[in-house]
């Protein structure tokens, strides 16, 4: 009897043993954990923050008017808003009428309403948000803006660009002068902050026909948001995926908010808990290698990246940086103001040797002024491969091209170049029939990854070129390539800079290259391609519309107008680079190296891990 009780207790205990490791197991996926680096601990809209607060803040914060998708197209958030209306005044401003969705609800169980949204623009655009340390300009583009700030305070001033007009409805209204605008969405993408939260229940939210306005008392708890165990650091109710449970000792924990209605594509999150913490950035690979922690992203060195993908506990994903380093070409005096200068420059840049020698082969070369990451790239891949120049390197293209310059003589200015005299070390280089020789001053800082040794190799001699390559303080760099335009002609020095540029949401290259700003540090290049002054001739191969014209026309469409912007944009990327005022050089690839059975980790240039976390699952 007493042996049929211990086998029984046996198995009891061995079961229960069973359940207990499976129960364990479950929980530890439910919970993701993130390495990241230093958190400041700030995660609200306005103060500033670095990556890893804006992990929190995408996490915890959302429902916003019009959203940004994983590929930068802007487009309406339909979990949120039910129906948007726009009318067209007489003066031009234009008024777009939102009516959000009845369902949609706070951490706290509250109804998200449409004063949280006015109260959320007022609050962010008023004086009294500047005299809390905070800064927005959210509302700068609507009418009445200027006004709603004239004064020390904002209290009981109205905005006139902004109407409640029912529990689940409000307008905001766009400056005529900022229309048409391809992007003008962003204008009205505005996200909800808890009015019953952030105000005393005595604020009042008046609106009418000559605006909206806020109260003293809606004012009355600014002050207290950006203290330590404020809003601004522990921001108790919120609307996204996740809610905030706090921030101990580098140590952030998040729980999944069941009130969540979804993202803009309805998606809601399957895990239930989220830890970001802390970790030496030396082993942060290595601790999600031992299962330490989940998830690192952005990481960079091949040997990391390397161990990563040889290991079975991990997993990686990659997406291209929306932006790429750059030699970067001034186009209004010295040799690189002629086009097939600056064509045979992109000739000579072997950027295949140059990728595998700074980035050990973790980066994606473009061709044009583009990225990996934008919708129009992403529906144009094919076509860019079969219209756009990728500048090859190819010694003969180059001279092919400096043969058709003014830089096609011997140094008396009158016997034809040879290239079969341009050997290494021979000193033999091209000149203009004034003996003039064709020199290049390539600008750079020091320590700058892209040097001419590693780019150029041997060719730069061969195409007759004297390239010189000089070190200075980045500030001087930056002061002759956006300021050379005020320097005297003998002040003017160098010609190629070694630069980066990233892009942004609002991909509008008028500011850029539009000759309205030559003269201005904008087109630092100083680049003039207009109907009246072509940079180069206008047929099929170099493009029928100037950078003027493509510029204002890819503004001025209507938002919704994709397919016309799409085709513009093509012919705006053959112009660009028919014309070559930077050589793209390389784009680094950032990886994301994670658990194994972590699934759904795609993040790209727009969307973080933080804004894919409803696609995350672990298997």
């Amino acid at each position: 009897m007493k042996s049929i009780c211990r086998k029984t207790m046996m198995i009891v205990i061995l079961v229960f043993a069973t359940f207990t490791f499976a129960q364990c197991k479950s929980d530890h996926h439910q919970t993701l954990v993130v390495g990241a680096a230093e958190i400041s601990g700030s995660f609200m809209v306005g103060f500033g923050n670095n990556k890893y607060d804006g992990w929190v803040k995408d996490l915890i914060h959302g429902y916003e008017t019009y959203t940004i998708t994983e590929h930068g197209e802007i487009i309406l958030n339909e979990t949120v808003v039910e129906t948007v209306t726009t009318s067209l005044a007489s003066n031009g401003d234009k008024t777009y009428t939102f009516i959000i969705h009845d369902d949609l609800k706070w951490s706290d169980g509250e109804k998200v309403t449409a004063s949280d949204y006015v109260f959320s623009l007022l609050l962010q655009a008023s004086k009294e948000w500047i005299t809390a340390g905070a800064s927005s300009t959210l509302g700068e583009s609507l009418v009445g803006y200027e006004e709603y700030r004239l004064d020390v305070t904002s209290a009981n001033t109205r905005f006139h660009g902004v109407k409640l007009i029912n529990e689940f409805s409000f307008s905001l209204t766009i400056k005529g002068e900022l229309l048409p605008y391809f992007y003008e969405t962003l204008h009205v993408a505005v996200s909800p902050l808890p009015r019953h939260v952030l105000a005393p229940e005595e604020a009042i939210i008046d609106s009418n026909n000559q605006g909206t306005r806020i109260s003293v008392e809606g004012f009355d708890l600014v002050p207290s948001i950006s203290k330590i165990g404020g809003y601004r650091y522990v921001p108790t109710v919120t609307c996204g995926p996740y809610r905030f449970i706090s921030f101990i000792d580098q140590v952030v924990t998040l729980e999944k908010n069941d009130y969540f209605k979804g993202n803009v594509y309805g998606d809601t999150p399957s895990i239930k808990n989220i830890i970001i913490k802390k970790v030496n950035q030396t082993l942060d690979v290595d601790l999600v290698i031992e299962g330490e922690i989940d998830l690192v992203v952005d990481v960079i060195e091949g040997s990391k990246i390397q161990a990563a993908e040889a290991s079975l506990a991990t997993n990686t994903n990659y997406y291209s940086r929306n932006g790429y380093g750059v030699l970067v070409m001034q186009a209004h005096f010295g040799p690189t103001q002629d086009y097939k200068v600056r064509q045979a420059i992109a000739y000579l840049a072997n950027r295949e040797s140059f990728l595998n020698h700074i980035l050990d082969g973790y980066g994606s070369l473009t061709y044009s002024e583009y990225s990996f990451a934008q919708w129009m790239y992403i529906r144009s891949e094919a076509w860019i491969d079969e219209n756009i120049n990728q500048y090859a390197y190819s010694l003969d293209d180059a001279n092919n091209n400096l043969d058709e310059t003014d830089w096609i003589y011997e140094s008396d200015g009158t016997t034809p170049f040879d290239t079969g005299k341009a050997l290494v070390d021979s000193e033999y280089y091209r000149h203009n029939e004034n003996g003039e020789v064709l020199k290049i001053n390539h600008l750079s800082t020091p320590n700058c990854s892209v040097n001419n040794f590693v780019l150029f190799d041997d060719s730069i001699q061969k195409a007759g070129i004297l390239y010189e390559y000089i070190e200075r303080s980045f500030d001087t760099l930056l002061d002759h390539y956006y300021y050379a335009y005020e320097l005297e002609e003998s002040e003017k020095l160098y010609h190629v800079f070694s630069l980066a540029t990233n892009f942004t949401v609002v991909y509008d290259p008028y500011y850029s290259w539009h000759t309205d700003f030559l003269g201005t540090w904008r087109n630092g290049h100083q680049l003039e391609d207009s109907p009246e002054n072509p940079a180069a001739l206008l047929n099929e191969e170099n493009g029928l519309m100037t950078l003027d014209e493509l510029t204002v026309a890819m503004r001025e469409l209507d938002p919704n107008d994709k397919e016309t912007y799409l085709e513009l944009w093509r012919k705006y990327q053959i112009r660009w680079n028919t014309l070559i005022p930077n050589v793209p050089l390389y784009s680094n690839q950032y990886y994301d190296i994670f658990n194994s059975k972590l699934q759904g980790v795609e993040s790209t240039p727009y969307w973080n891990w933080a804004l894919m976390i409803n696609n995350i699952t672990f298997s």
